[in-house]
């Protein structure tokens, strides 16, 4: 049983879709203005990031129509988001606008965390040489970067909020907070 401690408290990640919210906006406004249609994206929570288009009446009558779509961070897969669509009259391409531009903010927060990741590996992966026995460089999420020996540990690693957790290897490790994602160390 892997017993997993931290050594301090790792500080939350920016909110991951604010940085997707300009090619959001573009994608919805060019096609969906036209149309009269109302756009909302909001947070994992349901706070509204950003809002354009029509106001909606006070009660919506059978006429509105809405589409929506989640949008999931690349790390570790949660909803970071929901971009909606909303329309006086029933539109067959809302659904498809919805999708893309879900799938176009994923692909820039993939993107982004593509680089955040190489960052991490070039800070860090000198200290896997470094220190003595397991060791491994994991993702904000625990998703394992580099690990040596390599294969040590499975594909991601549990970061519960309290930092503790349990995995299936033996021994003990702590799990350290460093610049973009965590080290784990074997602490025996």
């Amino acid at each position: 049983m892997l017993d997993v401690v931290t050594t301090a408290e790792a500080v939350a990640p920016d909110d991951q879709l604010a940085t997707a919210l300009p090619l959001l906006r573009d994608t919805l406004t060019r096609i969906a203005d036209e149309a009269r249609h109302t756009m909302v994206v909001t947070d994992a929570v349901g706070r509204v990031l950003w809002w354009d288009g029509r106001r909606l009446p006070a009660t919506v009558h059978h006429r509105w129509t809405a589409s929506a779509c989640p949008v999931h961070e690349p790390d570790a897969g949660a909803v970071v988001g929901v971009v909606d669509v909303a329309a006086p009259a029933r539109y067959p391409t809302t659904p498809a606008l919805v999708t893309a531009a879900a799938l176009l903010a994923e692909g820039l927060l993939a993107t982004q965390q593509a680089v955040l990741d190489e960052l991490l590996l070039t800070r860090h992966l000198p200290l896997l040489d470094l220190l003595p026995g397991p060791v491994a460089l994991l993702s904000p999420s625990g998703r394992v970067l580099a690990a040596r020996p390599a294969g040590f540990l499975p594909a991601r690693v549990p970061v519960p909020d309290d930092r503790r957790t349990g995995s299936g290897a033996t021994g003990r490790a702590v799990l350290s907070p460093i610049r973009g994602g965590w080290l784990l160390r074997d602490g025996c």
